[in-house]
């Protein structure tokens, strides 16, 4: 891997971006934005891809869904965790987390810099155990990059990240 690759982020992604959007949704809005609480976005974020995943407004037999829980859940929320781990790793970085969330009436994205985090041990224990398991090869997050570098680029960033936060504990 060269100096300059960009590393890659969960929290630059699509999906990333729809977590940020459903954070500040439920979350941050509530709070003008002020602070980021690991705990709380965890359990948030829990709550949405359940409903999400197991078609909670659709009528289908709940034994139906039960596969595809069991196999899409791990994998988005190991993804929630790295995202908010690197919002952890930011905020130690720079002393803030730089979000961008879509105004739906202005049509256009609305900068926010949160600049109190609330981070329990338990949250670094957490986050750690997290960014251990998404280094090992046969995880579904590492299964998706096709091309070698980026899945070395993939585990690099996961090492830098448990590095910076290890350092909390």
């Amino acid at each position: 891997m060269t100096a300059t690759a960009k590393a890659i982020s969960v929290k630059d992604t699509a999906f990333g971006q729809d977590m940020i959007e459903v954070l500040a949704e439920r979350q941050l809005e509530k709070v003008s934005f002020r602070e980021l609480d690991i705990s709380r976005s965890i359990l948030t974020l829990k709550e949405y891809l359940v409903k999400k995943l197991s078609h909670g407004n659709w009528r289908v037999d709940p034994g139906l869904c039960q596969p595809e829980l069991r196999y899409l859940y791990p994998i988005y929320f190991d993804s929630v965790r790295v995202m908010l781990a690197e919002c952890v790793a930011e905020f130690f970085q720079t002393g803030r987390i730089y979000m961008a969330v879509l105004d739906p009436y202005r049509m256009e994205y609305v900068e926010h810099e949160i600049r109190l985090l609330i981070l329990r041990p338990e949250d670094v224990s957490s986050l750690l155990r997290t960014l251990k398991k998404v280094q090992d090869p046969s995880h579904g997050l590492i299964a998706r990059w096709k091309n070698q570098t980026d899945r070395e680029r993939w585990t690099e960033h996961m090492r830098v990240l448990y590095q910076t936060i290890s350092q909390l504990q």
